[in-house]
C-alpha cells in the first residue's frame, strides 16, 4: 500500500505547473539580475523575454503567460501599452497577473497602473527585494492552485 501512495504523490508533483512568466525589460543588467534571483524557484518559469512593446505583444499573442513582469520604459514603446493589449476583447488568453517594476515610480504612474489592473507596482531602486519575494509568493500560490486542480 505504501508504494501506491508513493506513486500517487510522485504523480501529483509531476502536475505541479510552474507559473509562466513573460519578462519585459530593456535593461540587460536588470533582466539578468531578475533571472538570477528567480532561477531557483520551482514555482515559476521565465518563458519569454522582450525588450520592446512590439516583441512583448507578439509573444503574448503566440502563447499564454500567467504573469507579466514588466517595466514602464522600454527600448521601444512602454509597458502600459503592453498591459492594455492583454485587456482587449481580442486578446486570445486570460490576462496575466501584472507586476510592474520601474525606475519611474511616480504617483501618476502608480495610479495609471492601478487603473489598468496592475496587481503589484514596485520601484526598482527601493523595492527590488520585496518585488522578488512577492513574485515568488504569487508563483507559489499559483503552483498550489494548479496542483489542487489535477
Amino acid at each position: 500500500m505504501a508504494s501506491s501512495n508513493h506513486h500517487a504523490s510522485q504523480a501529483s508533483a509531476l502536475y505541479k505547473a510552474p507559473m509562466r512568466v513573460l519578462l519585459v525589460e530593456d535593461s540587460v543588467l536588470i533582466r539578468n539580475a531578475l533571472m538570477e534571483m528567480l532561477v531557483d524557484s520551482h514555482d515559476l518559469s521565465i518563458e519569454g523575454i522582450a525588450a520592446t512593446q512590439k516583441t512583448a505583444i507578439e509573444l503574448l499573442n503566440e502563447r499564454h503567460f500567467d504573469m507579466l513582469l514588466i517595466d514602464i520604459e522600454l527600448a521601444e514603446g512602454n509597458g502600459f501599452e503592453v498591459i492594455r493589449h492583454t485587456q482587449k476583447e481580442t486578446y486570445p488568453y486570460p490576462p496575466p497577473v501584472s507586476v510592474m517594476l520601474t525606475n519611474h515610480a511616480y504617483p501618476q504612474y502608480r495610479t495609471l497602473a492601478k487603473n489598468l489592473g496592475v496587481k503589484y507596482f514596485f520601484d526598482k531602486s527601493m523595492d527590488f527585494d520585496r518585488a522578488i519575494e512577492t513574485i515568488e509568493t504569487e508563483a507559489a500560490n499559483f503552483s498550489q492552485t494548479q496542483q489542487v486542480g489535477h
